[in-house]
């Protein structure tokens, strides 16, 4: 038993002390790397989710301004400008 104590106690533990410290470190880095991963996906995710939404307001933007026009262009009795506006609409 004071063989083994003194074994791990000496060279041998200190060797198995530097061994499981440069593990701990390999694995602590490792990680870190996993952590910074993850965290750089959700960053693209997130701006991506940001540009999708950037589009849709553009579009329901564009589709609001339409629809006014055409509202206006009833109001107004102009049935050729109404006309022009849905042949453009259906053609796009």
């Amino acid at each position: 038993m004071t063989e083994l104590l003194s074994l791990l106690l000496g060279p041998l533990g200190k060797v198995l002390g530097v061994a499981v410290s440069l593990g701990g470190l390999y694995l602590w880095g490792k990680y870190q790397k996993s952590q910074k991963e993850k965290a750089q996906a959700k960053a693209e995710g997130l701006q991506a989710q940001v540009e999708i939404q950037a589009g849709r307001e553009e579009v329901q933007h564009e589709t609001a301004q339409a629809v006014e026009e055409t509202r206006d262009r009833v109001e107004a009795g102009d049935a050729a400008g109404v006309s022009d506006a849905f042949n453009s609409l259906r053609d796009k």
